[in-house]
């Protein structure tokens, strides 16, 4: 069978582009279909009541399109936040809102600045022959702002930063973000990827839109998703907030900004649903102390998170341990270490109870 080269058809980006971590993810040898699901970052709770309704409800009328605006979902995007209709651009779920980022931002040649997180970002990057451009995060795993500006130079077009990150689930205070968005060179686009925010309980983790309502003078975006927080993984939603004239160049490069009718509607009816999702909110932040503390008890070394997932160190191979957990119906997640969502009670207490297993089987046999 003939390799890529072999071919001669694809693009030089194509071409020339490492194989992308998303598509390449492997979560084990197991068929991920028969696991319990905790390497995903998904919301074990499901969406609102009202989101499913709304779904069912428009899902009669599928054989026509959609509002290609989302017109009633900016609508209440905007007064949700106290913004303007004009501040907000749909897309299907954040890739789809980095891509469209890169679409309207990213030359070829173009430097993308960010510290290890999403790697949708390094996507973005290579698919329009930039040149992605890594400063290590500190030895907290949080971000080295100041290393990030010292990496700026006349190329660098992007700058990235995911907060609360992902993979790290660590997080940047407010008021060092604010202080480093003024340091940021006018010319430089600021990219904040705020997809799991809303599971943050630290006062100072803040979100920045609040500067896009006040109207900052540089081009920051905003990048927020509904698979998260708001349980519509599947539905695939997501948007950015701006200024409206970088939402007017961004209208210029429409491609997945379209999302589907019934997408549309259960957003709107989750976003009129805040009561619900405080509840879960507070079971998956008791999910998360617990899981914690746990693993703590263990001898791992957890990194403690703002988001529905933590970052932990089990001191045995991340690939080894995936694999073992798979083996016995738990699916996670490793990257240098190993990643595992907040499941439900049930299943956050099966995944305890099978990595003191896998991990005393270890100590026996070494």
């Amino acid at each position: 069978m003939k390799d890529m080269k072999e071919w001669n058809v694809f693009s030089d980006a194509v071409a020339n582009k490492p194989e992308s971590r998303r598509a390449s993810a492997n979560f084990g040898k197991t068929d991920i279909g028969r696991l319990v699901r905790m390497g995903l970052n998904e919301n074990p709770y499901g969406m609102s009541p009202k989101a499913l309704n709304a779904i069912a409800e428009t899902a009669a009328g599928s054989n026509l399109y959609g509002d290609f605006q989302a017109n009633e979902l900016k609508n209440t995007l905007a007064e949700y936040y106290g913004m303007s209709y004009d501040n907000f651009i749909t897309a299907a779920g954040s890739s789809a809102c980095i891509e469209l980022v890169g679409n309207t931002f990213l030359n070829p040649g173009d430097e993308v600045l960010m510290c290890p997180t999403f790697a949708a970002f390094l996507d973005m990057a290579y698919i329009h022959q930039a040149k992605p451009v890594t400063v290590p995060l500190k030895s907290d795993l949080t971000y080295d702002l100041e290393g990030l500006l010292e990496a700026v130079t006349e190329k660098t077009k992007i700058i990235v930063i995911c907060n609360p990150n992902n993979p790290t689930g660590t997080y940047v205070n407010g008021d060092s973000l604010r202080s480093f968005i003024d340091r940021v060179p006018e010319d430089i686009v600021i990219v904040m990827d705020e997809a799991y925010i809303e599971f943050s309980t630290a006062p100072d983790c803040e979100s920045m839109i609040d500067l896009v309502r006040q109207g900052i003078e540089k081009p920051l975006l905003v990048l927020r998703t509904f698979s998260k927080y708001y349980a519509m993984a599947g539905v695939r939603v997501g948007y950015v907030a701006a200024a409206p004239e970088l939402i007017a160049a961004m209208k210029k490069c429409p491609r997945n900004c379209n999302i589907n009718k019934m997408g549309q509607a259960a957003a709107v009816a989750a976003m009129k649903d805040q009561e619900y999702y405080r509840e879960v909110k507070a079971l998956v932040v008791t999910g998360r102390k617990y899981i914690e503390t746990e693993l703590e008890a263990m001898g791992c070394r957890v990194y403690h998170s703002q988001t529905n997932f933590i970052y932990f160190d089990a001191h045995v191979s991340p690939e080894w341990l995936m694999d073992r957990l798979a083996e016995r119906g738990i699916m996670i997640s490793s990257n240098q270490i190993s990643r595992v969502s907040v499941g439900t009670a049930k299943e956050n207490e099966m995944f305890i109870g099978e990595m003191k297993e896998v991990l005393e089987n270890a100590e026996l046999a070494s």
